[in-house]
Protein backbone atom coordinates (compact mmCIF):
# COMPACT_ATOMS: atom_id res chain seq x y z
CA UNK A 1 0.00 0.00 0.00
CA UNK A 2 1.22 3.72 -0.44
CA UNK A 3 2.44 5.81 2.45
CA UNK A 4 -0.82 7.75 2.34
CA UNK A 5 -3.20 4.13 2.84
CA UNK A 6 -1.09 3.53 6.32
CA UNK A 7 -3.52 4.19 9.27
CA UNK A 8 -2.26 6.58 11.68
CA UNK A 9 -2.44 7.31 15.54
CA UNK A 10 -1.94 10.75 16.18
CA UNK A 11 -2.34 13.49 18.81
CA UNK A 12 -2.64 10.61 21.52
CA UNK A 13 -2.16 13.70 23.74
CA UNK A 14 1.71 13.02 24.19
CA UNK A 15 3.13 14.71 21.25
CA UNK A 16 3.98 10.94 18.96
CA UNK A 17 2.21 10.22 15.90
CA UNK A 18 2.09 6.82 14.92
CA UNK A 19 1.99 5.19 11.70
CA UNK A 20 1.05 1.75 11.38
CA UNK A 21 3.06 -0.07 8.76
CA UNK A 22 2.40 -3.76 9.15
CA UNK A 23 -0.44 -5.98 7.81
CA UNK A 24 -3.62 -5.88 10.60
CA UNK A 25 -3.05 -9.89 10.41
CA UNK A 26 0.22 -9.15 12.15
CA UNK A 27 -1.53 -7.43 15.48
CA UNK A 28 -0.44 -9.35 18.21
CA UNK A 29 2.55 -10.69 16.39
CA UNK A 30 4.95 -8.90 14.79
CA UNK A 31 3.86 -5.28 14.70
CA UNK A 32 5.87 -2.78 12.98
CA UNK A 33 5.26 1.09 13.47
CA UNK A 34 6.99 4.77 12.63
CA UNK A 35 6.83 6.87 15.15
CA UNK A 36 7.43 10.67 15.32
CA UNK A 37 8.24 12.46 18.26
CA UNK A 38 7.74 16.30 19.19
CA UNK A 39 10.03 17.74 21.14
CA UNK A 40 9.53 16.48 24.85
CA UNK A 41 7.33 13.82 23.88
CA UNK A 42 7.02 10.55 25.88
CA UNK A 43 5.30 7.10 24.72
CA UNK A 44 4.78 5.47 27.91
CA UNK A 45 3.47 1.83 27.61
CA UNK A 46 1.77 -0.90 30.33
CA UNK A 47 3.61 -3.91 30.25
CA UNK A 48 3.25 -6.11 26.81
CA UNK A 49 2.27 -9.98 27.27
CA UNK A 50 4.82 -11.71 29.01
CA UNK A 51 7.79 -12.26 26.40
CA UNK A 52 6.50 -9.63 24.35
CA UNK A 53 9.87 -7.56 23.14
CA UNK A 54 10.38 -4.40 21.19
CA UNK A 55 13.29 -3.14 18.90
CA UNK A 56 13.56 0.38 18.64
CA UNK A 57 15.76 1.85 15.77
CA UNK A 58 16.17 5.63 15.45
CA UNK A 59 16.25 7.37 12.33
CA UNK A 60 16.30 11.28 13.54
CA UNK A 61 17.18 12.68 16.41
CA UNK A 62 17.41 11.43 19.97
CA UNK A 63 15.41 8.61 22.04
CA UNK A 64 15.96 7.58 25.89
CA UNK A 65 14.01 4.03 26.21
CA UNK A 66 13.10 2.63 29.54
CA UNK A 67 12.24 -0.64 30.61
CA UNK A 68 11.87 -1.86 34.38
CA UNK A 69 15.24 -0.28 35.85
CA UNK A 70 17.02 -0.14 32.90
CA UNK A 71 17.27 2.94 30.62
CA UNK A 72 19.27 3.73 27.37
CA UNK A 73 19.90 6.66 25.31
CA UNK A 74 19.86 6.23 21.78
CA UNK A 75 20.79 8.70 18.57
CA UNK A 76 20.19 8.34 14.67
CA UNK A 77 20.97 4.82 13.47
CA UNK A 78 21.35 3.45 17.07
CA UNK A 79 19.00 0.16 18.15
CA UNK A 80 17.66 -1.02 21.28
CA UNK A 81 16.05 -4.31 22.38
CA UNK A 82 14.25 -4.74 25.52
CA UNK A 83 11.38 -6.56 27.34
CA UNK A 84 8.07 -5.10 26.82
CA UNK A 85 6.25 -7.17 29.09
CA UNK A 86 6.73 -4.52 31.84
CA UNK A 87 6.37 -1.19 32.22
CA UNK A 88 8.12 0.66 29.65
CA UNK A 89 8.67 4.07 27.90
CA UNK A 90 10.45 5.67 24.73
CA UNK A 91 10.82 9.80 25.77
CA UNK A 92 12.18 12.54 22.87
CA UNK A 93 14.28 15.34 24.24
CA UNK A 94 13.68 16.74 21.10
CA UNK A 95 12.12 16.23 17.76
CA UNK A 96 12.78 12.57 16.79
CA UNK A 97 11.67 9.32 14.36
CA UNK A 98 12.10 5.83 14.56
CA UNK A 99 11.00 2.47 13.85
CA UNK A 100 9.34 0.08 16.25
CA UNK A 101 8.98 -3.63 16.26
CA UNK A 102 6.68 -5.24 18.69
CA UNK A 103 7.55 -8.95 18.84
CA UNK A 104 5.44 -11.73 20.57
CA UNK A 105 7.51 -14.75 22.03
Amino acid sequence: PSAAAAPVIAGRGDGVTIRILSAPEAVGQHEVYELNFAPGAALVSDPHRPGCREHLAVIEGALRVESGEASEDLGPGDTARYAADRAHAIRAGGAARAILIVQDS
